[in-house]
């Protein structure tokens, strides 16, 4: 018999390090743990699967699909990360009705602020010099590169390429490795972090000693300081990935540049093989409303209104 405790345990942690808080998905994946458990399920077949479901027949619609799309979640990391034979049910059969998540997306103003208070002191918190500099550094990070919280926290030294302005990444969402470019200036003050605090540490230590939780506790520390409203709908430190791919769209129309040389790099960047996959993090907010109203005036006249003009 599987040990599903286990699994459950390194499934759970491999969600966090995809950058998942994946509460809820816990909540419902211990109850399918302990209907494998109590019914002695060696092996997760259809039949398996159906009859989990059926028990739950009462529920709604939606919350019966929400708990098959864990189960195939799970299925599906038993199939492709632990080579684990087992039966994982089409999303087709528990089609679940949600609504388009629609994410924050900081304006260049709100950046600004942000970065401007990320070295303040924040009022009844307390932490080290050294942390100090290591928690606006993750923010910057994030920012700059696009990259996932739980990607940031999985850098080793050894995966930092200081002459090539580069990060390797060897644990990824994907499982599949990639190479994220770092500016030269965000260059300089990882390799002088590193120099100060990491000069004769193992090439094999993270260069981050931080929990996800603490980042996003500080962040939201910032954005309350910055006088940016923070709601249930967000921002997240998430936002920072997709607000990345809108500002660096931006600028390469700002500069004249063909989109679709400029995607594929993003892509690259991020980790996704789709520009399909990519168009998920691209959003239009204001800032890049504007860089699109002022290049279409000049040769059709205002074809996109802002929000709250009016046709006349």
């Amino acid at each position: 018999m599987q040990d599903y405790n286990t699994l459950f345990k390194e499934f759970i942690q491999y969600k966090h390090f995809c950058g998942y808080k994946y509460k809820t998905g816990e909540i419902v994946l211990k109850e399918i743990i302990t209907y494998l458990i109590q019914n002695n399920i060696i092996k997760i077949t259809k039949e398996v699967t159906l009859d989990y479901a059926r028990i739950n027949s009462n529920l709604s619609s939606n919350t019966i699909a929400r708990n098959m799309g864990v189960f195939r979640e799970f299925c599906y990391y038993l199939k492709t990360q632990k080579n684990i034979d087992c039966y994982q049910i089409p999303t087709k059969l528990y089609p679940q009705n949600h609504n388009n998540f629609i994410p924050y997306i900081f304006s260049y103003n709100e950046i600004k602020l942000i970065f401007s208070n990320l070295n303040k002191p924040l009022k009844n918190y307390h932490y080290t010099y050294y942390r100090q500099i290591i928690y606006p550094l993750i923010i910057k990070i994030l920012y700059q590169t696009g990259m996932r919280i739980g990607e940031v926290l999985n850098i080793k030294i050894k995966n930092y390429i200081k002459e090539l302005s580069l990060f390797k990444l060897t644990d990824t969402k994907n499982n599949e490795e990639r190479y994220v470019a770092i500016s030269d200036k965000l260059n300089d003050e990882i390799t002088k972090f590193i120099s100060k605090f990491y000069l004769n540490k193992h090439p094999d230590e993270l260069i981050f000693k931080v929990s996800e939780g603490t980042i996003e506790n500080y962040f939201k520390k910032v954005l309350t300081i910055s006088d940016i409203k923070i709601t249930d709908k967000g921002p997240r430190l998430h936002d920072l990935r997709h607000t990345f791919v809108v500002h660096n769209i931006d600028r390469a129309i700002k500069k004249g540049k063909d989109i679709n040389s400029i995607l594929p790099i993003l892509g690259a960047q991020l980790g996704h093989k789709t520009l399909n996959s990519l168009s998920y993090y691209f959003h239009i907010n204001k800032d890049i409303l504007r860089t699109v109203n002022s290049i279409s005036e000049k040769e059709l006249g205002y074809l996109i209104l802002e929000s709250g003009d009016d046709y006349e």
